[in-house]
């Protein structure tokens, strides 16, 4: 059995690092009220809300702002749990705030396979901050292209980056 030490920590890492995520993943996931096909898989990946997927979805669903708000908790707090196992708990809440957005984004396994979690643990955070800015890809495309428009990507990781950086 864990540690009830270890617990409270995680859960306190949890709440605050959602409550500083939460309005940056919102602002670039935007939020749709109604089911659309996800901007990268299309209908194979239903997505309402704030970029929430999930077998549950079908197309026609609609939802208010309140359920949008509910799945965006339970997202993110799912996304947290994914992260939390390579991720150094003791970061600061704005440092753990920015691993989450994009772990929301790219999934929480592309970012333990990355080299944040090693500069994390060689006590580098700053190249780790820096690192964010590295994923630039959606769906095979280079979004530092403006051609490939994709959806604001340069801009997310250039404001997580800033979460991540800020004292």
């Amino acid at each position: 059995m864990a540690d009830p030490r270890t617990l409270a920590r995680v859960g306190a890492a949890a709440v605050a690092a959602i409550a500083l995520a939460g309005p940056l993943v919102g602002m670039f996931e935007g939020r749709v009220f109604h089911t659309y096909p996800d901007v990268v898989h299309g209908w194979k990946v239903p997505t309402a809300c704030d970029g929430h997927t999930g077998p549950e979805l079908r197309r026609g669903q609609r939802f208010t702002s309140a359920e949008c708000d509910e799945m965006r908790a339970v997202d993110l707090r799912l996304t947290f749990d994914q992260l939390a196992p390579c991720m150094d708990l003791a970061l600061p809440p704005n440092e753990l705030a920015a691993y989450l957005s994009l772990a929301f984004n790219v999934g929480a396994g592309a970012v333990c396979r990355s080299s944040i979690p090693v500069k994390i643990a060689a006590g580098n955070r700053a190249a780790a901050c820096a690192t964010i800015t590295q994923f630039y890809l959606a769906g095979g495309l280079d979004c530092r292209d403006p051609a490939n428009n994709c959806m604001g990507i340069p801009r997310r990781r250039a404001a997580e980056r800033d979460l991540c950086e800020t004292p």
